[in-house]
């Protein structure tokens, strides 16, 4: 039985957008996060099927780069990406799927991209 959507919850589009407006207000000097444009990548030259949507580059990571997935609340990785995500296990390379609005900023918290938002009580 395939899962239903909740229709009030946002979309991938809108979280991905969400998180980039976050990092470029709480972002840390010297990190980036960054679209892949590859929505659709159907055999069109330069895209790559499967690439994770946010490429991560921080002074806490040094010389590796992240990649990071967001899905929606109900998302899936698809082929192409499971293959991918192979090849980050494969290579040691730091990444992440998320879900929803908030784990993407989890993420990037730990990794350093952006400052922490959660003050302990």
């Amino acid at each position: 039985m395939a899962r239903r959507r909740n229709i009030f919850a946002p979309r991938e589009a809108a979280i991905q957008a969400a998180v980039l407006e976050h990092w470029l207000n709480f972002g840390v000097p010297g990190s980036l996060v960054a679209a892949i444009p590859n929505a659709f990548a159907h055999g069109q030259a330069g895209l790559t099927r499967g690439l994770f949507d946010l490429i991560v580059i921080t002074p806490q990571l040094g010389d590796r780069t992240g990649w990071l997935e967001i899905k929606a609340d109900d998302g899936s990785l698809g082929v192409a990406q499971r293959w991918f995500k192979s090849l980050l296990i494969d290579r040691s390379v730091p990444f992440a799927v998320t879900y929803g609005r908030d784990q993407p900023i989890e993420v990037l918290e730990l990794w350093g991209a952006v400052r922490p938002q959660r003050v302990a009580a």
